[in-house]
Parts: structure tokens; sequence; C-alpha cells
């Protein structure tokens, strides 16, 4: 077992006792039932509740990144292309500058590519790696 089974089985256990927790704080809360041990945990199930109500705007926000990658192929790649042509650059490498590998720059990337496999693989998957997810995440996250 490696230290990332270890990790996802401590966070399993912290979920199960927050979920025991909002389930419990239907019938009185968690030191009604059980105790010091309760009292020491209540609370958590709200914040458990918390984190799925947020999963809703996080997976939209997410979804429609990827969706619009390939409108952004269409939209940008007339303009786009010739720029980076002009500097002696692929085009694809604004794939990666833009958005982030798992949410369509991957793909974007290959639309932009020509062919160059090598490029965009770069700029799929590095660049995309480092440079997407500040455009496409914290960026957005921080303001």
């Amino acid at each position: 077992m490696g230290i990332n089974e270890i990790i996802m089985y401590i966070m399993m256990f912290f979920m199960l006792i927050a979920a025991v927790d909002r389930i419990l704080s239907q019938f009185g809360g968690s030191a009604r039932f059980l105790g010091k041990f309760g009292k020491s945990i209540e609370g958590s199930g709200g914040q458990f509740e918390e984190g799925f109500m947020a999963m809703g705007a996080l997976g939209l926000a997410m979804v429609g990144m990827t969706a619009l990658a390939p409108v952004l192929a269409h939209v940008l790649g007339p303009v786009i292309i010739p720029v980076y042509e002009m500097l002696g650059a692929n085009p694809s490498m604004f794939a990666g500058t833009l958005l982030a590998c798992d949410m369509g720059g991957f793909f974007l990337a290959k639309e932009l590519a020509g062919g160059d496999v090598a490029a965009w693989l770069y700029s799929g998957l590095i660049l995309g790696s480092m440079m997407g997810p500040t455009i496409v995440f914290s960026i957005p996250v921080a303001l």
C-alpha cells in the first residue's frame, strides 16, 4: 500500500465521520448519541454538506470550460494561427497558455497543432499543466 492509498483512506475515514455527524444531526445531534466523542465531531456534518453544495457550481464551471474548447478553436483559430506562425511558434502553444490540460487545453492544442505531434503534446500536457490552471482556475477563484 502506497502513500496515496494511505492518504485516501484517511480522507475517507474523516468523510465517513462527517457523514455520520450529518445523519445524526437530523435526530438531535451527535453528542446525544455518541457522548464525548459525538461532542468533538459535532458540526463536521455541516461542512460535509457545504462541500456537496459547492460541487454543482464548481462542476458547472469545469464542464463549461471543457465544452468551450472546440468553440475557441473554431472562433480563434483564424486569428491565432497566423499570429503564432508569424512569430515562429506553433499555434498549439496558445491552448496551453489559456486552458488547463484537463479543461480542454489538450484537445484545443491537438486541433491547433496542425499535425506537429511534439508541439501538441508539449503544449497540451506540459504547458497546459503549468500555465493553464493559473488562467483557468487561480485567477477566477481569486477574483
